[in-house]
């Protein structure tokens, strides 16, 4: 009798040690398979975009000091250098120090940062989630205004040979990415010349309230008020009517979409009356397609006809003639592959392959320089689209110059991209559409380009987070940090 209790205690002793050892091991390997905190997560990005959309975020260095406040409070270490990058260093544990080095980027710009902030609050809970891993390093770039400022001055000790780099951005589909478009900025420069104001009227044009955006193939879609003076430009001229332009100040915003129009037009009183009535039609044209976008949009006008009130000077009929034939004649719009085209492999006729975007238009006593950024699929794309820039120019007499330009990104390697999807793959369930992630190429630019520049040997993967699958994704890349693709150890 003895024995046979001391074997059911041995027994029931086994299966609690057995139980015991499969409780810890599940729990475990689901730890392993989610180190992201989602709670935390939601949480952090909630508020950012909270804050944001409530009190707003009015410069860089409030939304700078937001999230090192953020980090400061997490107990992490970061520095932020010349250029305001925000930078976040892990030591690699011992027994990974031969792991290659992962390196996340991912750009902060206080004008985008309701839009981003799931973007945001990826980046830096990968930056505060401890992990069994290699050597980790986060980048949170400054990207005021889209110049790419902080992204080409990163340190190059930050970027080695052997790095596998991440470039996180978002946006409404999420993918992976080997590659991204060019990109060119160039200037047309009118000639101008002042005279005396030969007409008895003035119409002051004034458009404000818009929030800034990023150049994308979505551009069509983004309120254009350098397209908006155009076409009251356009109007006069087609009318025959005697016109002058006074004045033009665009709220120009970097290498975004700009933001403001302040542009006085000058004509005789007997055509006022036709031209305030089309400008009554573009109002309200511009408030049932922004209106609810932009809550603050301001589109209005003010007829001057005292004598006294009326500007001193202004530009010629000829100058004023010459520049709306330049902005007309201008594609500000995108470019769409052919069937003669050379069209690359998984793309078709119809697809995206270049971009035309007017960013700024400066006038003073001499000339109107007109900036235009200029994307592309590769330098062949961007030289025909700036090819028909230069004949424009040439066609009115017109100056033009290409004052810089960014090389495609391309990264021939498979490595990161594939174990990344594979990481992706396993960890969670893609079975719906909404949680599928491809490979596919960018039709836009992105940094990548600057973070290839630094160092042409480093592995570079673009992923792309939308709303559905910022979570899992930002997971599986905190999974791939800890595992490099040894997927057994999930």
């Amino acid at each position: 009798m003895k024995d046979v209790l001391s074997n059911n205690k041995f027994i029931i002793a086994v299966t609690v040690i057995v139980i015991v050892v499969i409780a810890l091991t599940s729990n475990y390997m689901t730890s392993a398979r989610n180190p992201l905190d989602k709670s935390e997560y939601k949480e952090l990005y909630r508020t950012i975009h909270d804050y944001n959309d409530e009190n707003g975020f009015s410069s860089q260095e409030e939304l700078r000091t937001f999230i090192t406040n953020w980090a400061g409070e997490k107990g992490l270490e970061y520095k932020t250098d010349r250029y305001n990058n925000i930078v976040f260093r892990s030591k690699a544990v011992s027994r990974k120090k031969k792991f290659s080095p992962t390196v996340v980027c991912t750009g902060y710009n206080f004008e985008t940062a309701t839009d981003n902030s799931r973007l945001l609050a990826s980046a830096m809970m990968i930056a505060a989630t401890n992990g069994d891993s290699g050597k980790k390093t986060v980048i949170l770039c400054n990207d005021e205004q889209n110049l790419g400022t902080g992204f080409k001055h990163i340190s190059k000790k930050l970027i080695p040979s052997n790095a596998k780099v991440i470039y996180m951005d978002y946006g409404s589909s999420s993918y992976l990415s080997g590659s991204s478009f060019g990109m060119s900025v160039s200037t047309i420069t009118v000639p101008a010349k002042i005279t005396k104001v030969k007409c008895d009227t003035a119409v002051k044009v004034h458009i404000s309230g818009l929030t800034s955006g990023e150049v994308t193939p979505s551009l069509s879609k983004h309120p254009d008020v350098i397209s908006a003076f155009s076409s009251l430009l356009t109007r006069l001229k087609s009318k025959s009517t005697i016109c002058q332009l006074a004045d033009v100040e665009i709220g120009s915003n970097g290498n975004m979409y700009p933001v403001s129009l302040d542009a006085t037009f000058l004509l005789n009183s007997y055509a006022a009356g036709s031209f305030t009535a089309y400008i009554d039609k573009r109002i309200k044209a511009w408030e049932k397609a922004y209106g609810d976008s932009y809550e603050d949009l301001e589109y209005t006008y003010e007829v001057i006809d005292d004598p006294e009130a009326l500007p001193e000077k202004a530009y010629s009929s000829k100058s004023t003639d010459r520049l709306t034939s330049v902005l007309y004649t201008i594609s500000n719009d995108i470019y769409k592959y052919e069937e003669t085209d050379k069209i690359p492999e998984n793309r078709e006729p119809g697809d995206t392959c270049g971009l035309n975007c007017t960013l700024d238009l400066k006038a003073d006593n001499k000339s109107f320089d007109i900036r235009i950024m200029t994307q592309g699929y590769n330098a062949a794309y961007i030289r025909k689209i700036q090819d028909e820039n230069r004949l424009i120019s040439e066609l009115y007499d017109c100056g033009y110059k290409t004052r810089y330009t960014v090389p495609r990104f391309l990264n021939t390697r498979d490595s990161l991209i594939r174990i990344l999807l594979n990481t992706y793959t396993k960890l969670n369930n893609v079975s719906t559409a909404s949680t599928l992630l491809n490979i596919d190429s960018d039709n836009y630019f992105t940094p990548c380009s600057y973070l290839q520049a630094i160092n042409k040997k480093a592995d570079i993967v673009h992923a792309r987070l939308n709303k559905d699958n910022s979570v899992t994704l930002t997971n599986s890349i905190l999974c791939y940090i800890r595992t490099k693709g040894n997927l057994l150890s999930l």
